[in-house]
């Protein structure tokens, strides 16, 4: 197995990918519901590929919350797969609608609360969530809250920058199987960040 470089040496190499997610859109790129990513990415010396970019919708009504788009070493539609692959692997979310502090700490709890329903959540589990709604601020439309996700833990940013890094492994799995397994919020979110939706 690969090890990643450390926290310090990943975010240094990540900054180049992020600021191209937060200009205008790249040469090569996909768009989904008025929002680009780019097709690749470079996190740790790697190069990541766009897997696919999913939709969160809310309410009754569907009302579009956020586009995530999820980067993988190799592209792949299985979720299993996609958890299992080794290296540096990548979530964005990119809000199209506004929403304070407090919303998206509830996002957060509602998602962490129905993970751990279904899987068994440690105290170590439980430390690194604090961590991460230690990160939690108030959004608006544009905004982008990335998860890079490495064998030695989860840095967290927003617009670019980074705002804490999470040194669990493991946590890095439940962000994204929380959004790729049985717990993830929808079927259109989980399908499109697997490949699987039309664009």
């Amino acid at each position: 197995m690969i090890r990643s470089p450390t926290p310090r040496l990943a975010a240094i190499t990540v900054l180049g990918g992020l600021a191209m997610l937060c200009q205008g859109e790249p040469a090569a790129a996909a768009t989904k519901a008025g929002v680009t990513m780019p097709d690749t990415m470079e996190v740790a010396g790697k190069t990541l590929l766009l897997n696919g970019i999913g939709v969160r919708s809310f309410t009754l009504l569907h009302i579009r919350g956020y586009i995530a788009a999820l980067y993988l070493p190799q592209k792949t539609t299985s979720p299993a797969e996609a958890l299992a692959e080794v290296g540096p692997k990548a979530l964005f979310m990119q809000f199209v609608r506004g929403a304070p502090a407090d919303k998206v700490h509830d996002l957060y709890v509602e998602s962490s609360r129905n993970y751990c329903t279904k899987h068994t959540c440690t105290e170590a589990d439980k430390a690194a969530f604090d961590k991460l709604l230690g990160t939690v601020q108030t959004v608006k439309p544009g905004d982008r809250t990335g998860f890079i996700v490495t064998d030695i833990g989860v840095q967290v940013l927003f617009n670019g920058k980074q705002l804490t890094t999470i040194d669990d492994p493991k946590f890095g799995y439940t962000i994204l199987d929380s959004d790729l397994g049985t717990t993830s919020p929808s079927a259109e979110l989980r399908d499109g960040l697997l490949g699987k939706s039309a664009s």
